[in-house]
């Protein structure tokens, strides 16, 4: 049983002016919420994993308020209630004072990086390891050649465990399954049903199952950049590279053949966290045609290889 599939219990039947008098204390580890607005913890023995670890995104900022109302009064979209239980590996004990850093795109797909922290928030899970926030659901926006899934990004600390990054998805979004993210099996966990509230109001449980080892479990993506499969691969003339950069960074993308010798110099310099396109025309550094086979397109953050994806010229 995955950690989304506890019966249905959330804030169904509070209206938003009861759900934030719950939860607005949250985001500075109040231990206030009455625990039958969560639900009950899975049975022993019902099946565990902790969860899954997803790509930070280029748009995390260190820094967010304490508040429970990511989302602020006026904000367009559908609001959205998200309530949980951080629990220990066995899915069973709750862990108090878990940092819970969130943040999102707007109703529109789009995410504001400045100081006003608009659609972020930071909330800390209480005594019986709750936590809750609200917010809006956010737009789903194209990265590449195809859409990313509606999502809301999680930061997840806790003194004594690995740090968690994950991702948050909705069932139902048609852009799952071309995700390179939100397709990996394991991310199934974080796929969560919505129930409606009332007009124009939704809510829903994610469950946080931190992994129990003690130590640094860095994330399988990388929390420096990521490159996008490359489209279109086979390419005859010409193909798209889409990278992400999670910090700034000295940035450098470039073909190399299949030994790892260079190709083409595509992108070098500085660059700002953020999403990036650049394409090939498959020439070689001093501009003839690269012979037909296989090369690679390589993404490089401050001197260290983060990803590779494999090209087929036709």
């Amino acid at each position: 049983m995955s950690t989304n599939e506890r019966p249905s219990r959330p804030i169904k039947g509070l209206d938003r002016r009861q759900f934030l008098r719950a939860s607005s204390l949250l985001g500075v580890g109040s231990l206030l919420i009455p625990r039958d607005l969560f639900g009950t913890p899975l049975a022993p023995g019902g099946g565990c994993a902790a969860t899954t670890d997803d790509i930070q995104g280029p748009f995390y900022l260190p820094g967010s308020p304490n508040t429970a109302q990511v989302a602020q009064p006026g904000e367009p979209g559908t609001r959205l209630f998200i309530s949980g239980t951080t629990l220990a590996n066995d899915c069973e004990t709750p862990i108090s004072g878990v940092k819970i850093e969130v943040w999102q795109a707007n109703a529109a797909a789009v995410y504001d990086t400045s100081q006003n922290f608009l659609l972020r928030g930071t909330v800390f899970s209480d005594e019986n390891g709750l936590y809750a926030f609200e917010t809006i659901l956010p737009g789903a926006y194209l990265n590449g050649n195809q859409y990313r899934p509606k999502h809301i990004h999680f930061k997840v600390t806790k003194p004594g465990f690995p740090g968690l990054i994950t991702q948050l998805y909705f069932e139902g979004d048609p852009y799952i399954a071309a995700d390179p993210w939100a397709s990996q099996p394991d991310a199934a966990q974080r796929i969560i049903p919505l129930n409606s509230i009332g007009e124009d109001q939704l809510d829903g449980q994610f469950d946080i199952v931190l992994d129990g080892t003690v130590g640094i479990k860095p994330n399988r993506f990388g929390t420096d950049g990521d490159l996008l499969p490359v489209y279109p691969n086979p390419m005859t003339e010409r193909c798209s590279i889409h990278f992400n950069v999670f910090r700034s960074a000295q940035v450098r993308v470039l073909i190399t053949d299949a030994n790892g010798r260079e190709v083409s110099m595509l992108i070098a310099g500085q660059q700002d966290q953020g999403r990036y396109t650049t394409q090939w025309d498959g020439r070689d550094a001093s501009g003839k045609e690269a012979p037909a086979g296989t090369y690679l397109s390589v993404l490089e953050v401050d001197g260290r290889v983060v990803k590779a994806q494999r090209i087929v010229r036709m």
